[in-house]
């Protein structure tokens, strides 16, 4: 059997060609078309998470700066509040013993003045005291 190419055979690479035409158009270059624009959004989005963490990660460093400039703002109104207190302390001893030697001064001068005024009542007093211990002693007037 031996085949002879004829006039079909023409038709059915014409028909062949046609085909191939026809698939392309409609069925090969839409899923082409479909891939190529998958892989292109994907990419895109791949690039999107690429710079969404790198700004996460500035955005981690920023809140940590700011966390620890924070702490140090922190420590420094701490040390402020304390060397207040300390000072605040100090001035509220200092009017304290201010006030206890001021108080003890008075006391000071009230016992002295009271003092002063029992030595002069028995400086006046001290004749008579004397007479009558004479006469006491002596058994008579003098």
């Amino acid at each position: 059997m031996t085949i002879y190419p004829d006039h079909t055979l023409i038709i059915q690479i014409i028909n062949f060609l046609v085909l191939l035409f026809v698939l392309n158009r409609i069925l090969y270059r839409p899923i082409r078309d479909i891939l190529s624009e998958r892989s292109r959004r994907i990419s895109m989005l791949t690039q999107n998470i690429e710079d969404m963490k790198r700004e996460i990660k500035e955005k981690e460093e920023d809140v940590r700066e700011l966390l620890e400039q924070a702490r140090r703002i922190g420590m420094s109104e701490r040390e402020n509040i304390k060397k207040q207190a300390v000072e605040y302390e100090k001035k509220l001893l200092q009017d304290t013993y201010n006030t206890v030697e001021e108080k003890l001064s008075k006391a000071r001068n009230e016992i002295e003045e009271k003092i002063s005024k029992i030595k002069e009542e028995l400086k006046r007093d001290i004749n008579i005291f004397s007479q009558e211990l004479a006469e006491k002693v002596l058994g008579r007037k003098v």
